[in-house]
């Protein structure tokens, strides 16, 4: 899908540390992810996603680079096949992707103590990412470059 596939960068994040909390996140990953969004919102080329999704292949892979090295690489993911795999914060957990249509995913994550569902949805240059957890809410917005 066009519309996800290419660079994005976050100039916006909301509700980090009561999402976090509430979802668990061990204690040094909560820290990390703190900083992570600080730079984010004073340099808006600092943090990157890099999204590739083939439709015809039905996989998704997405990077994340911070200060131009990459820090993450989700490797290719099958869409709508639950997976053993790390959730955002590495924790084990099932993680699943659907495609549920030309500008929205869903990811599910689940595992020991919490249960995640995050929305990546397209309006014009915005990439929104909407997680919910265990009754708490983390939006951050990136813009394609």
């Amino acid at each position: 899908m066009a519309a996800f596939n290419g660079k994005w960068s976050m100039f916006d994040v909301q509700g980090g540390v009561a999402y976090y909390t509430a979802i668990k996140s061990p204690a040094e990953y909560t820290e990390k992810l703190k900083k992570v969004h600080e730079v984010a919102k004073a340099d808006p080329n600092a943090y990157i996603e890099e999204i590739v999704l083939d439709k015809a292949a039905g996989t998704i892979q997405r990077c994340v680079y911070l200060s131009g090295a990459k820090v993450r690489d989700s490797g290719v993911a099958k869409l709508g096949v639950e997976l053993d795999a790390k959730s955002t914060d590495g924790r084990p957990a099932k993680v699943k992707i659907e495609l549920e249509s030309d500008t929205k995913l869903v990811r599910y994550e689940n595992g020991d103590g919490f249960s995640i569902v995050t929305t990546f949805e397209i309006a014009g240059d915005v990439l929104t990412l909407t997680a919910n957890g265990n009754g708490a809410t983390l939006v951050s917005k990136l813009k394609r470059v």
